[in-house]
């Protein structure tokens, strides 16, 4: 009997924390928490069956907020038989987060000992393991360990392409069939998680100390999944049911279960299953599998976006699964405007930011909102629809045909962020705009970095929408891409969708070549420190962490003061 993968911690709050492990039979896992000022707390709970693994995300409660924990998993037989052989050496420790005031909808006060410090990035091939730097980010941390009070994040937030389903790493291809490329099966992308979680001591050092929060992009399922209304058919169409299930089902198991927290107000169809298989003793995958594939059908939403109650607080965006997608064959509905996310999780986002309105808020999404300027100003362009809702047949034509050629233009050159969706792009700028105050952007995707504000054409409230963006944790830009983003990176603004939008400032703090302007070319992973000031008013600063001639350090910075 053996730990497979883990243990993680994962979603924590100030009172509730949540483990989960990967083990290698069926058992039951015992999570002991020890900490100076409490008594001894443990929970015994089975492991759940998903085909062939088995796994299980104990949760404790009524923990102190902000306080150390030290903990240990122990892990006996069903019938609590305890072979010597498996009892875990191992202790680790992680540390809850700040209380939140009871009104959310005030304005608050800065915990005295803790600024928001998260760490964040996307994109971990696993190509040159020698250049990963969530796993040096590991080291670096337990190198750190007597400074951990102030220096470690309160979190880490893994927001797309934990693993690269689609293209598979040399040190894995051994665990599949001869000239398999990809991952089909639930089992194959499990094996995947497994590498990308094991494979180093810095990556499960850092998973296992520091709360991890996640959210997938493509790359978890295949390249450019959802990139069009279509894409969705067309795939059904081909035979990757399998793929589209099964990729979701992993997803669900390997990261989106360990992001819901012990007061989760609605109950999450998933996890219903889980339950249920954990009290039957049944394997839950072909339920799990029947009740994704209701999604991808179209047939029903899953909520996989989410709020982290840090302080400030944090709303996890879902821009992938819920991208429209069109299922008849009318051209005129494949060519109309799409959306990057689905009405209710809008709505959800919109009644959060309402219950923010007295400080920043904080958006994770793992495609950009705010794109250098040219790029986000021709993907603004593809996303418009012009003529189409004419009262003309003519020019009705005419805008469809208009409207294919964008749709030809933004598959060729994968436009697929946040200003090519028309309709929640505007949605989403109606909403900063009445936001009382600046909202902060964090996210991945494109394999460079740099960060962008915007502020509206007409308006004299002084808000801004900022733009972090950090990738790759591992992995490169094709040498054309580079060069394009080089060169547009002369244009140091643009105007669209009623904002003007400017790249700012990177500060460097390292002989690196790989900075250009204000870009970033470099694998790194990023720290972001947010302090609210007692007289209003905050600071964040993003710092990039990576390699400078084998030494991991930090590389460049940005500092916004409001």
């Amino acid at each position: 009997m053996h730990i497979l993968v883990g243990p993680l911690v994962r979603a924590v709050s100030s009172t509730c924390a949540t483990i989960w492990v990967e083990v290698s039979q069926p058992s039951l896992v015992t999570l002991l928490l020890q900490s100076p000022s409490d008594p001894d707390l443990s929970l015994t709970t089975p492991t759940i069956q998903v085909g062939t693994r088995f796994y299980a995300a104990p949760q404790l409660r009524s923990l102190r907020p902000f306080t150390w924990y030290t903990y240990k998993l122990i892990i006996t037989t069903q019938d609590n038989h305890l072979p010597e052989s498996t009892i875990p050496d191992d202790s680790y420790y992680f540390r809850t987060l700040p209380s939140i005031p009871a009104n959310a909808s005030e304005t608050i006060s800065p915990h005295p000992n803790a600024p928001l410090r998260i760490a964040y990035g996307s994109c971990r091939k696993l190509f040159n393991p020698a250049d990963d730097t969530l796993s040096a980010y590991g080291d670096w941390l337990l190198e750190h360990e007597a400074e951990r009070e102030t220096l470690w994040p309160q979190a880490l937030l893994m927001i797309g392409d934990q693993i690269y389903a689609d293209e598979l790493s040399p040190f894995v291809r051994d665990a599949f069939p001869a000239g398999q490329r990809v991952a089909l099966t639930f089992a194959d992308f499990a094996t995947l998680y497994r590498h990308a979680w094991t494979s180093t001591t810095g990556i499960r050092q850092l998973l296992a100390h520091v709360p991890s929060f996640m959210m997938f992009d493509d790359h978890e399922i295949t390249n450019n999944w959802n990139l069009f209304s279509g894409w969705r058919a067309r795939a059904l169409r081909e035979g990757q049911e399998q793929l589209l299930v099964d990729g979701m089902v992993a997803y669900w198991i390997y990261q989106g279960w360990g992001n819901l927290f012990c007061d989760e107000q609605t109950q999450h169809p998933l996890l219903t299953i889980m339950q249920q298989a954990a009290q039957s003793g049944e394997d839950a995958l072909e339920a799990l599998r029947a009740c994704v594939r209701e999604e991808v059908y179209g047939k029903t939403v899953l909520p996989w976006h989410y709020t982290i109650p840090t302080v400030p607080p944090i709303f996890v965006t879902n821009v992938r699964a819920e991208r429209s997608a069109v299922f008849s064959a009318d051209e005129a509905d494949f060519c109309a405007s799409a959306r990057i996310m689905s009405h209710t999780q809008m709505q959800n986002l919109h009644d959060w930011l309402q219950a923010q309105a007295q400080q920043p808020a904080l958006l994770v999404s793992s495609v950009p909102v705010l794109l250098p300027p040219l790029i986000g100003l021709l993907e603004y362009l593809m996303g418009n629809r012009p003529l189409q809702n004419s009262r003309f047949s003519l020019l009705r034509h005419l805008g469809l045909r208009i409207a294919l050629w964008q749709l030809w233009l933004t598959r060729k050159m994968s436009f697929d962020h946040w200003p090519v969706f028309m309709d929640t792009w505007h949605e989403l700028n109606k909403m900063v705009r009445a936001h009382h105050a600046d909202v902060l952007v964090l996210s991945g995707d494109v394999h460079f970095s740099y960060a962008a504000v915007a502020r509206p054409l007409w308006s004299k409230r002084r808000f801004r929408l900022y733009q972090f963006v950090c990738s790759p944790f591992e992995n490169s830009l094709e040498a054309g891409s580079e060069q394009q983003i080089r060169l547009q990176s002369y244009l140091p603004g643009s105007i669209y969708g009623g904002l003007f939008t400017r790249t700012l400032p990177l500060q460097k703090l390292a002989p690196t070549p790989h900075i250009a302007r204000r870009h970033l070319f470099q694998r790194a992973i990023a720290e972001v420190t947010i302090e609210l000031h007692e007289q209003g008013g905050y600071t964040a600063q993003q710092e990039y962490l990576g390699f400078v001639e084998g030494k991991f350090q930090v590389l460049a910075r940005t500092t916004v003061a409001r």
